[in-house]
């Protein structure tokens, strides 16, 4: 037996030297490594994000606003000066739960936006987000799915909704501020 322990060649010194070595490149790569994804994502997010909100040389004004106020003077607004035009989201979506008589569809998640002519009524919407969020959570729930997979049915749904929030708004604040409302995202589960 002492001579199969003689064979064995062990060198647990060398092991350790060399293995000292290796965990400081398994460092550098790392650090490299996430080094080069910060500037993928640094880089990705200059190029698409760009300077949205930032106003050319010159102009004390940012850009997207100055684009939405010049394409609404370009063809003109059915109801109130749209060259003032504000939007908000109403943030959160709306999540609901739908009946599913005829449908799978359990869950529905809208976004919702809408358009008001100048800032005063801006504040207005926030101040009574509360009675607006309420009447469009009833309005939303008791949605069929079914009908507003169509363009025709949200189109119908938009229209509701703006009759909706426009009479919540007339009862708190005693005028309907809202011009118009927008779903960025409706989706349903």
């Amino acid at each position: 037996m002492a001579k199969v322990d003689e064979d064995l060649d062990l060198d647990v010194e060398s092991k350790k030297k060399s293995g000292g070595g290796n965990m400081k490149n398994i460092i550098i790569f790392s650090l490299l490594g996430l080094l080069l994804v910060g500037l993928s994502i640094t880089t990705t997010l200059l190029i698409l994000g760009g300077n949205k909100g930032s106003a050319p040389a010159g102009t004390d004004e940012p850009v997207a606003e100055k684009h939405v106020e010049e394409k609404a003077a370009d063809h003109g607004s059915e109801k109130g000066d749209a060259t003032h035009a504000a939007y908000l989201n109403l943030d959160p979506a709306f999540v609901v739960n739908l009946d599913t008589k005829d449908s799978d569809i359990r869950y529905l998640q809208v976004s919702v936006s809408v358009q008001v002519n100048n800032e005063s009524d801006l504040e207005i919407v926030k101040k009574h987000m509360p009675v607006i969020r309420h009447h469009l959570v009833l309005l939303f729930s008791s949605l069929d799915f079914n009908d507003i997979r169509s363009a025709e049915g949200k189109n119908k749904l938009t229209d509701e909704a703006l009759k909706v929030i426009r009479a919540a708004l007339t009862k708190a604040a005693g005028k309907p501020v809202v011009e118009a409302v927008y779903f960025p995202s409706i989706v349903g589960q």
